[in-house]
């Protein structure tokens, strides 16, 4: 099977990668320019942490001082209580202030049911999963239940919701997204229209949001989290783009989330969020999308495991991703994956193999995102 032979080819790729890495590609830019981009390079990290206090939390202060990271992402290990989360999100924001001089992106996933991290064993209200909103295929219902999950985000301190889920689930055998209650439902018109009204009610309540996942992730019968995905014969970027074309030509997409799937009608060689083609060509040149694009999680194990966290950074700036995910900081090892991630994309500049204009437009994208944050 194709998925089985293709990471032994991406091992080979990357080995004749480490061989080259030295060579330019284009011209190192002046030292002028790569200090200035070295300065803002943490812009481009979004990155979660152990903890649920942010003074005396020495990983925090790192990401947050010395990184100097565009944004933080929050999960379940990290919410307690309303009172905790908000006290926690109020010093993120403030610490970040001090110390980057700009506003603070404070991102989770909050797409209501099964994957909400501002659960009801923290003491938040239960929420409607996508799954049951398509079902119950009432628009108003839906904009009412994102509005209200809206103003428990604003409530906890949190303004970019890394939500709607917008895959078409039309794989019933689909473990991570149908299987989990992700996707509106199965038609793509369906779809397009619940996260239409999905992202209005956030909108009414001031948070950002992210359509997910890139090129589509509802036909795959494995799971990224896990190890490689190969969607070349479930694929079906008719049917799965539709979304993303409607929403991106109404404005309704604040940013994009990429999907670590490998299609090998729309690139031979890498996944998405590794793509050229599929990030630069497809979703911004043919989809005409000219905002953020996120990664999805670097540390999942279809990237983790094929290419390490230092490869993938380098990889999904170049192909045009502006956010970079790193779920948790700390490596095994005790590092940062953060740290790694930087240490990496300086090198690429320095060396010629990351265009300086690349960096600029993602630092443009990240900009203009959070021009839009509510104080």
């Amino acid at each position: 099977m194709a998925g089985r032979r293709r990471p032994g080819l991406f091992s080979l790729l990357l080995t004749l990668l480490a061989l080259v890495a030295g060579c330019r590609t284009v011209p190192a830019p002046e030292p002028t320019v790569i200090a200035r981009l070295e300065a803002e390079l943490g812009q481009l990290l979004l990155v979660g942490f152990t903890g649920t206090d942010a003074p005396g939390n020495a990983g925090v202060e790192r990401l947050l001082c010395e990184t100097r990271v565009g944004g933080i992402v929050l999960f379940g290990r990290n919410v307690v209580s309303a009172e905790q989360v908000g006290r926690l999100t109020r010093a993120l924001a403030e610490r970040s202030a001090a110390c980057a001089g700009r506003p603070l992106l404070i991102a989770m996933d909050a797409e209501g049911g099964r994957v909400m991290r501002l659960s009801p064993s923290a003491g938040f209200s239960p929420t409607l999963s996508h799954q049951q909103l398509g079902d119950d295929n009432d628009f108003t219902e839906t904009e009412l239940e994102a509005r209200r999950i809206g103003y428990m985000l604003r409530d906890a301190g949190v303004n970019w919701n890394l939500a709607p889920v917008v895959d078409v689930g039309y794989n019933p055998a689909n473990p991570v997204i149908v299987g989990l209650a992700r996707s509106f439902g199965a038609n793509p018109g369906l779809v397009t229209a619940q996260a239409r009204a999905y992202v209005r009610g956030m909108r009414q309540a001031g948070v950002l949001t992210a359509l997910k996942h890139f090129p589509g992730h509802g036909s795959s019968f494995a799971d990224s989290h896990l190890g490689f995905v190969d969607v070349t014969k479930t694929g079906n970027p008719d049917v799965e783009l539709a979304p993303y074309r409607a929403l991106i030509a109404e404005q309704l997409a604040d940013s994009i989330m990429t999907a670590h799937v490998f299609n090998e009608h729309l690139d031979h060689h890498w996944p998405a969020t590794l793509s050229r083609g599929i990030v630069t060509g497809l979703l911004r040149r043919d989809l005409g999308f000219d905002g953020v694009v996120v990664s999805d999680d670097l540390r999942m194990g279809a990237i983790e495991q094929h290419y390490g966290i230092a490869e993938a950074a380098v990889r999904a700036i170049s192909a045009g991703v502006d956010v970079l995910v790193i779920a948790q900081d700390r490596l095994p090892d005790g590092s940062s994956a953060a740290r790694a991630a930087l240490a990496a994309l300086r090198a690429a500049i320095e060396r010629g193999r990351l265009r300086a204009g690349r960096v600029d437009d993602a630092l443009r994208h990240v900009a203009a995102l959070k021009s839009k944050l509510r104080h």
